[in-house]
């Protein structure tokens, strides 16, 4: 359980992130941001970090240990721009970690409407590897045309655990556009790159063409060999009707 210290006052606790084991084990992650107030009650006047919960077997009583010690974060900081995760005004959630979010005005020569964007985090610390590898495919992949744009790194007090990327309108792809986005995969394996999950939904059709989304995978230096077989397979998946891949977004949800 990682938490935030608020700077001034005690106030109610909001749960940012969940992640709930329904196994044996009943372990069980939470984001939260908090003041003096949870279940069982966790310390808002001091300084910490995680907040480990557990149940004594003997009497049922819930023991609470906290500690101080930093959070994990993405290494790789290629970008100029960094946005604040609790300011993002999120307006529709995507997947477990990933959202839609408005940006509002900041500098004239930045843009001047609120545009919607696309955010992606690392919730808990054992997603930092995935938001890492996927940081360091759009740094090796910029100027490539083959994915949206980077618009910045997103911290929490001040770790970095997640990217901005422009929302493009599209829809995922069929096979009917086998052509186009045997092309654009192509193009990344031509620079030495495996995707990993060549999953329909996440080659976006748009009126400028084709657009590779979710890079968590990315590997690089492949070998041809395994291009090969990702480019082989590319028939089937863009014919994979189970929504695997699609998140929260129904199957034809171009939104």
């Amino acid at each position: 359980m990682s938490s935030y210290q608020h700077p001034e006052s005690p106030m109610h606790p909001a749960v940012l992130s969940m992640e709930v084991d329904d196994e044996d084990s009943f372990e069980s992650e939470y984001r939260l941001r908090i003041g003096n107030q949870s279940l069982p009650s966790l310390p808002w006047y001091d300084e910490w970090t995680v907040a480990h919960i557990s149940r004594d077997k003997t009497s049922g009583d819930l023991r609470t240990s906290i500690s101080n010690r930093p959070l994990a974060g993405v290494k790789c900081q290629w970008h100029h721009t960094q946005f604040d995760c609790l300011e993002l005004e999120r307006t529709k959630l995507l997947t477990a970690s990933a959202f839609e979010a408005v940006l509002h005005p900041i500098l004239p020569t930045t843009f001047q409407t609120p545009v919607t964007v696309i955010a992606k985090i690392a919730r808990f610390e054992w997603e930092i590897p995935r938001i890492e590898r996927e940081t360091r495919a759009y740094q090796l992949l910029e100027y490539s045309g083959l994915t949206p744009r980077f618009l910045g790194h997103i911290h929490e007090n001040g770790r970095i655990m997640g990217f901005l990327l422009e929302k493009i309108e599209g829809r995922p792809a069929s096979i009917q556009d086998l052509d186009i986005c045997e092309a654009a995969l192509g193009k990344l394996h031509e620079l030495g790159f495996l995707h990993g999950d060549a999953n329909r939904y996440n080659f976006l059709v748009a009126e400028g063409g084709v657009k590779l989304l979710d890079f968590e995978c990315l590997q690089e230096n492949a070998s041809r060999e395994s291009m090969h077989k990702e480019l082989e397979s590319l028939h089937l998946q863009l014919t994979e009707d189970s929504g695997r891949g699609g998140g929260f977004i129904l199957q034809g949800d171009s939104n």
